[in-house]
């Protein structure tokens, strides 16, 4: 019988084949996508694969600077 649950969700930012599982946070380790049994809580879990945005900002080479001043001109 599945013990009452901690989370409803949980993630592991910055990997992509490491599962927790949010109700007890055990390691599920690599378990892919889809829907598994917890083997210590025995809730269903459903184990998704997504990639969350995100802002990119990198240095610009100097002479870069006065082109792209330019043009916003």
């Amino acid at each position: 019988m599945p013990k009452e649950p901690l989370s409803d969700h949980c993630s592991n930012p910055n990997h992509d084949s490491r599962w927790t599982c949010p109700a007890c946070y055990t390691d599920l380790g690599d378990v892919g996508e889809g829907t598994i049994t917890c083997p210590h809580c025995e809730n269903k879990i459903v184990c998704t694969l997504e990639y969350e945005p995100a802002c990119h900002a990198r240095l610009a080479d100097q002479d870069d600077d006065e082109e792209e001043d330019d043009q916003r001109d």
